[in-house]
């Protein structure tokens, strides 16, 4: 399915795609100049303190090197407004003394024994007590890997609601804006998904689109520091910083199984040893890291090259079609641009190019999906709406109120001069009212063997009537297939009822074939009688033919012919794809 163009879009889309851009814009110009927006807080709300003393020194394992903050604790105002030492760290180890050599806080003592050896991204908040006024207070900070080797933070003396509201959200709000957009429009994506009546494909695409939205806002988000602070108290830093490395993982894996989707019937073996490959991988490396052979942390930019090289592998050798190519350079460019901030900067917090184009994207191509499936679905109510009304006109054409009244007349006077074909008749009849009351039930295409049955019980009840007169001829080579009901019966009642039906003396051979070829089934059905002409649509004959071709067309996405003459009698061959994937049509062929 095409995604949804701009111009298609409704006001509220174009709303949305303005509000994105607004976003986009307001991160860029904060990034580029960070004293854009300057804030002013009460008196004394909070201290920004700047270390008195920095030591360094060499160590062995680890990033190689550990330092040490001194400070003083002022007097006065920060102990009675209950402030608290704060300050934030990615992947690195802590420890706080007081000035008496009392430790106050040891960041590997005080976490609970978790899965990996980084501590995660966490904030450290220290509350200041009276006695500690005056004293110094020493920060000894062991950085665990290289990235953040040099990272040096930021220390307040400040209340926890305060840093959070007046400090790190306004610092915050516009990725936190395009973390948050994405994520609500995913679930909503991954509700409808489930709540609307769509196609197999179409819920699948959408369910992923909204998966991956849902991935790429919780990884983005897991590195921002008003989300560590605001969950701080449950102590969950370590298996934040876990969920966010294992959403990165599964945004990359499902964008590759999202270019699948989008190569459709191109996607082969290979194609799809590669999106296997991915997610094989990703259980390995998971795995190892469960057991602790291994660190996540050090494995997430090979993993991004990886998976950049299987997307390549998935797109050629081969001519790419413009979605494809766009969603992978798109992607990737996006991905690129964040990493490159990554590595000036040394945090994604500003990164906000990945997660702008994821929701851009969304907007457009998401709820492009959603819009084409509605569409999709509210035709597929008119064909269901049609083949309802082709049913009800294929019932009426099979109660005729004089074959029944015949045959029970023909019983009746069977009863009377030979009992035992009276009962094989009544046998025969009963199947052959049986098989049209299953048929109104019938929603789906019925297998050739119930369809024959049906018409071999309404030729026996005939037979009674026509004797010798009548002669039909098999020729089946191929039965294993579906087909709507009531497809061979009125074509075969008619063939009798226009043939020998008009004229008490004449003879009729009927012969059925049915073959299979390249994925086909072929079904002819040939009599011997006067004929028609083909191009005269009048009379039950013709209605009864045109009601087989609707059904068929329908629910099989079947086709049917038909040769007739008065010198050669009528041809009609009917056409079944096996592999149709039809809405009614959603069991397998036997």
């Amino acid at each position: 399915m095409k995604a949804k163009r701009l111009h298609d879009l409704s006001p509220a889309g174009w709303g949305l795609v303005l509000l994105a851009l607004l976003g986009l814009m307001m991160v860029v110009l904060i990034h580029l100049n960070p004293g854009l927006v300057r804030y002013a807080y009460a008196p004394y709300a909070y201290w920004i303190i700047q270390p008195e003393e920095i030591s360094e020194e060499s160590i062995d394992g680890y990033a190689g090197v550990r330092r040490t903050f001194t400070f003083t604790i002022p007097e006065g105002n920060p102990t009675r407004i209950g402030a608290r030492l704060s300050f934030y760290l990615r992947h690195t180890g802590a420890q706080i003394e007081i000035e008496d050599s009392r430790l106050i806080y040891d960041s590997s003592e005080s976490a609970e024994p978790h899965i990996g050896k980084t501590p995660g991204n966490y904030w450290i908040t220290v509350p200041i007590r009276d006695n500690y006024a005056g004293k110094k207070v020493r920060i000894v900070l062991t950085p665990l890997f290289e990235n953040v080797r040099n990272e040096t933070p930021d220390f307040y003396l400040i209340g926890h609601e305060q840093l959070l509201t007046m400090i790190l959200i306004p610092r915050e709000a516009p990725m936190l804006f395009l973390c948050v957009i994405p994520l609500l429009v995913g679930l909503f994506l991954c509700i409808l998904a489930f709540v609307l009546p769509l196609e197999r494909a179409d819920r699948r695409s959408i369910l992923l689109l909204g998966t991956m939205a849902i991935a790429a806002a919780l990884w983005k988000s897991s590195g921002l520091s008003s989300i560590a602070l605001a969950l701080d108290m449950y102590g969950l830093h370590k298996e934040i910083w876990y969920l966010g490395a294992v959403m990165y993982m599964l945004t990359l894996t499902l964008s590759l199984r999202y270019l699948l989707i989008l190569r459709g019937d191109k996607a082969g073996r290979r194609e799809k040893t590669c999106f296997f490959l991915a997610l094989a991988v990703d259980i390995v490396i998971l795995g190892l890291q469960y057991l602790n052979l291994l660190e996540l942390h050090h494995t997430l930019i090979g993993l991004g090259f990886l998976l950049a090289a299987l997307h390549a592998a998935v797109l050629f050798p081969g001519k790419p079609s413009r979605p494809e190519l766009l969603w992978c350079l798109l992607f990737f460019f996006s991905l690129m641009l964040d990493m490159a901030v990554l590595g000036m900067s040394g945090s994604l917090n500003n990164a906000p190019f990945f997660i702008t184009w994821v929701m851009i994207n969304l907007l457009i191509q998401g709820f492009g999906f959603v819009r084409g499936a509605l569409q999709k679905e509210r035709v597929l109510r008119e064909r269901e709406t049609e083949l309802k009304n082709a049913k009800v006109q294929a019932m009426m054409q099979q109660i005729r109120p004089h074959f029944i009244y015949n045959t029970l007349t023909s019983i009746y006077v069977l009863c009377r001069d030979d009992p035992q074909q009276a009962m094989q008749v009544v046998d025969s009849f009963t199947a052959y009212l049986q098989a049209n009351f299953t048929a109104i039930a019938a929603t789906k295409p019925i297998t050739f063997p119930d369809e024959l049955r049906h018409t071999q019980a309404y030729l026996a009840v005939e037979a009674m009537r026509y004797g010798e007169k009548l002669k039909v001829e098999y020729d089946l080579k191929h039965t294993a297939f579906r087909l709507p009901a009531l497809t061979l019966q009125p074509i075969v009642e008619n063939a009798v009822k226009h043939g020998i039906g008009s004229s008490h003396t004449a003879e009729e051979h009927i012969v059925i074939r049915s073959r299979y070829q390249n994925g086909t089934a072929f079904l002819t059905v040939e009599d011997d009688g006067p004929g028609f002409d083909p191009n005269i649509r009048t009379g039950d004959a013709h209605i009864g033919i045109e009601n087989v071709r609707q059904r068929l067309k329908l629910m099989c996405g079947g086709s049917m012919t038909l040769e007739s003459s008065p010198e050669k009698g009528t041809v009609i061959h009917m056409v079944i794809p096996q592999k149709e994937q039809s809405s009614y049509q959603k069991e397998e062929t036997p």
